[in-house]
């Protein structure tokens, strides 16, 4: 009470209530599970910027700002999860025997007077929003963060590896058991929330001797997250292999399996693969957000001028769009954009996917089933029947497919694909490699873009910066280029994980196949001297050209670009 009428009485002071107005509001906010702050913004009577701006003032409290305060993940030790989580409280930074505390509510005097006594420091409160709060706890804590005392709750032993090898095949019943036990399923469902939150689009969970390594990859990198501990690491695994329709008697070949995962209104769906290891079965799960929305060909990274090239492309009767680059780059969003484009009701569009990655309207989407006979191409030549005028192959990975595609593609149809090669000209090479004549490519082929993926600079804490003479002539960005450069880097925060990057863009390599790049196909002529002269007449961005034009808008930074595209 004392906290509400103090802030009240502050409130009042700046003329914003009214002493009459604040006993009402007490009244009726002692009635929620809301805190005085919250109520008065859910009523619309301040908004919460004035609420900080207020208190900070009038109490001489610092507000924290993501450059002042670097995340350091050693101060949660002074401050435990549940208590941080129930109190809306995270440590910051540690100053001599001084610990500065973030808090939305500097007023709550006991809080921090707890603070003092559990960890023997002084404690300074440094104002934050909820949102802050909420991020910087989910970024210190991790995963441990949506568990509050699930840790402390759970009881089953840990026994020696030695031991659990040897009764594995006798406490598969247990497992069973433990697997489905409630603290287990909110474990488990707690890595995939904080998965889903972080935008990730794979989760590692390796078993070590003593311990088990959680990881996410976010933005194509793997940051590790605090794991669960290991006494319960076979129950977890037990519980998504369950889920993923798996055998949990099985646990020294590899097996793969999937399922659908809804969670904050989004449907995900997930692919396992478990492979046995000398410390246990190492899980990795794809997450594959089925309810994202479809990306458009601007939305992409994709310059304007490589953007023209493909849409010319697009809306010819027949021939192959290729997309390609090694897995994780984005080649079958690409496509999808594509799509969108060119998806209209007087076009029969149909797909070919293992496994369908975005479920789009009016488009014939089919999901590859192996098992059952149906591969690329059986399934190609069963959609040939289904009079399509588009035709979206998952990917080209064999001969026969290649073949049927580009038998599709000469027959009066458009093909879009994927295809494993390092650059746009390579796609040539590959189809020779797998039997097709030259002449039938040359042909077929009406553009072919290399792409990859670089993470982009976070823009809540990015800065200007000047890299090396060196390095940028090692990226070809001559001095003239540098001048006018707008160079940025990311300082790190809680809005990027403390890496200094948020989001990826695309880096794409456009090769249009006209008379000039025809005639070196028939020709035969190796993918590297197509490159050449295709960037000597003017018709080609390299990959690196691209990225360079990026690092120097400021968009990636350089080390980021050469880690993508140097080779």
């Amino acid at each position: 009470m004392k906290s509400r009428k103090r802030l009240g009485e502050i409130l009042i002071k700046k003329g914003i209530l009214t002493e009459q107005m604040l006993e009402k509001i007490v009244i009726n906010q002692s009635k929620t599970n809301l805190r005085f702050g919250q109520y008065l913004i859910q009523q619309g009577i301040v908004n919460e910027k004035q609420i900080l701006e207020i208190l900070s003032e009038q109490l001489n409290v610092k507000k924290y700002h993501v450059h002042d305060f670097p995340l350091d993940f050693d101060l949660v030790r002074y401050i435990p999860v549940e208590f941080a989580q129930k109190n809306q409280v995270v440590p910051l930074r540690l100053k001599g025997n001084l610990l500065e505390v973030g808090t939305a509510d500097p007023l709550e005097i006991k809080i921090l007077d707890q603070i003092e006594k559990l960890t023997n420091l002084e404690v300074e409160p440094v104002l934050c929003s909820e949102m802050e709060i909420n991020q910087l706890i989910n970024s210190m804590y991790g995963v441990q963060s949506e568990l509050g005392d699930i840790m402390e709750s759970l009881e089953i032993e840990a026994k020696p590896e030695e031991e659990m090898e040897i009764q594995e095949s006798v406490q598969i019943t247990s497992l069973q058991d433990q697997a489905g036990e409630a603290l287990v399923v909110r474990l488990t469902n707690s890595i995939f929330a904080q998965a889903v939150r972080s935008k990730a689009s794979d989760i590692h969970i390796s078993p070590r001797h003593n311990t088990v390594q959680l990881r996410y990859r976010i933005d194509g990198k793997l940051l590790e997250m605090p794991s669960p501990p290991k006494s319960v690491f076979l129950s977890v695994i037990a519980r998504i292999k369950i889920l993923a329709n798996m055998d949990i008697t099985v646990s020294r070949v590899p097996q793969d399996g999937r399922f659908t995962l809804k969670t904050e209104n989004k449907e995900i769906n997930v692919r396992v693969s478990s492979l046995p290891t000398i410390h246990g079965e190492n899980i990795v799960l794809r997450l594959l957000d089925m309810s994202a929305g479809i990306y458009t060909l601007d939305s992409l990274g994709m310059d304007t001028e490589d953007m023209a090239k493909i849409e010319s492309m697009c809306i010819k009767p027949y021939g192959m769009i290729l997309s390609t680059g090694p897995t994780g780059s984005g080649k079958s969003t690409s496509l999808y954009a594509i799509l969108n484009s060119i998806n209209k009701p007087d076009i029969n569009i149909v797909t070919l996917e293992d496994p369908v990655e975005y479920r789009v309207n009016d488009i014939r989407q089919v999901q590859l089933n192996t098992k059952a006979g149906m591969t690329f191409a059986s399934g190609l030549r069963s959609i040939l029947r289904q009079d399509p005028d588009v035709i979206m192959v998952g990917e080209i990975r064999d001969a026969e497919t290649a073949a049927v595609s580009v038998q599709a593609a000469q027959t009066g149809h458009r093909v879009l694909s994927t295809v494993h090669t390092n650059d746009s000209a390579g796609v040539i090479t590959r189809f020779i490699d797998m039997g097709i004549e030259p002449f039938l490519i040359a042909s077929v082929l009406m553009v072919s873009f290399a792409q990859r993926l670089v993470r982009t600079v976070c823009p809540y804490c990015k800065e200007s910066y000047r890299p090396s003479e060196k390095a940028l002539a090692a990226f070809g960005i001559t001095p003239q280029e540098a001048v006018n450069a707008g160079f940025q880097r990311g300082k790190g925060c809680t809005q990027c994980n403390n890496t200094g990057y948020k989001g990826r863009t695309g880096v794409f390599e456009v090769l249009v196949v006209d008379e000039m790049i025809q005639e070196m196909i028939v020709g035969q002529r190796p993918s590297p001297e197509i490159t050449r002269a295709a960037v000597d007449a003017g018709k080609l961005k390299t990959l690196q050209r691209d990225a360079a034009t990026k690092v120097i808008k400021g968009i990636t930074t350089l080390e980021e670009a050469a880690s993508a595209v140097m080779t």
